[in-house]
């Protein structure tokens, strides 16, 4: 079985990739700068240099010849503005489908990872987002990832697509929630304006046996799914799960929403004048604001049996273990 990795040295694909190779696939690994990790040694491992926003080149490519499976992870979450997003996360999408609808391939399933930020926040904590309602994304990374499920879903005809949309994700190799490990680790939470807010959230490893049960169900085909834990928590909740797992008593520091809004619109001022990403926007702002990023995964469950494996304790000590032997705490 051949399947094609987008974005495969990435947070999520690397760890794709590894279960992949564990269930036997020969997998190439598609992205835009070269791979150097230890498992390009692997033998069942094909990299492939190429930028998908190049339709000629992936077209004289061979990378989907043959293949079983796409799983299209790649895509960016910070940019300067929507065009920027839609020409990361909208434009490879199309052009993917546009090769694979001309060229006859045979796929079992075109896996595209959208995120929750497509579909918007929940009004309500007893109201989590789910796939019957209407998307109502906030800020521009949502409205591209909304964007590129519209071109897929035009074309579910033809080919067999699965939509993914994934709550916020943590785990081994991610760098956001190691910003709060960090943080932890000198005694201290910050949490900008949203100490209360509820989110959804997933293990990596939770998310990988959603990616390949979703893909591999033939009720799937040609539908959308959220994946995320069951119980929705806290900003509170999740430092104080980092703060156990490291064994950390901390001091909490809630910084008021409004120094939150004034410094996110000097990012803004920053952005501008140097042509480069600031972490503190307006986009985060718009995002922290809203108090109930919740979703509900029962389709998942009912469709191809998506259960979690990790609690959230269980996770946060996976990742830090997997931090401080890697050396990134």
């Amino acid at each position: 079985m051949i399947a094609v990795v987008t974005g495969s040295s990435g947070f999520i694909g690397s760890r794709l990739v590894e279960a992949l190779l564990e269930r036997g696939f020969t997998v190439r690994c598609l992205d835009t700068r070269p791979n150097h990790d230890v498992m390009a040694e692997e033998h069942r491992i094909e990299t492939y240099t190429l930028d998908c926003t190049d339709l000629a080149a992936l077209s004289e490519s061979t990378i989907l010849d043959g293949a079983d499976y796409v799983f299209h992870l790649a895509g960016i979450t910070k940019a300067l503005n929507l065009e920027a997003f839609r020409h990361r996360n909208v434009l490879p999408t199309e052009n993917l489908l546009k090769l694979l609808a001309e060229g006859g391939h045979r796929l079992k399933r075109f896996l595209f990872m959208s995120s929750q930020a497509a579909a918007g926040p929940a009004p309500a904590l007893n109201q989590p987002v789910t796939e019957s309602d209407k998307t109502e994304p906030i800020e521009s990374y949502g409205q591209s990832k909304s964007e590129a499920e519209t071109i897929v879903h035009e074309s579910s005809s033809t080919i067999p697509c699965t939509i993914l949309r994934s709550s916020s994700v943590y785990g081994p190799r991610d760098i956001d929630f190691l910003q709060i490990f960090k943080q932890i680790r000198h005694h201290v939470s910050f949490y900008p304006g949203y100490r209360h807010n509820y989110i959804s959230i997933l293990y990596l490893d939770d998310l990988i046996d959603g990616i390949l049960g979703a893909a591999q169900a033939k009720a799937s085909e040609g539908k959308t799914y959220f994946l995320c834990a069951d119980e929705s928590v806290t900003w509170q909740q999740i430092h104080n799960a980092i703060a156990q797992a490291m064994d950390k008593r901390v001091l909490e520091f809630n910084v008021p929403q409004f120094f939150v809004d004034f410094a996110c619109r000097m990012g803004d001022a920053i952005m501008k004048l140097t042509g480069r990403y600031t972490v503190v926007n307006t986009r985060k702002a718009d995002l922290s604001r809203s108090p109930y990023w919740i979703c509900s995964a029962q389709r998942a469950k009912h469709d191809f049996g998506f259960k979690t494996r990790f609690s959230l304790l269980e996770g946060m000590r996976e990742t830090y273990r997997w931090y401080t032997e890697n050396g990134w705490l």
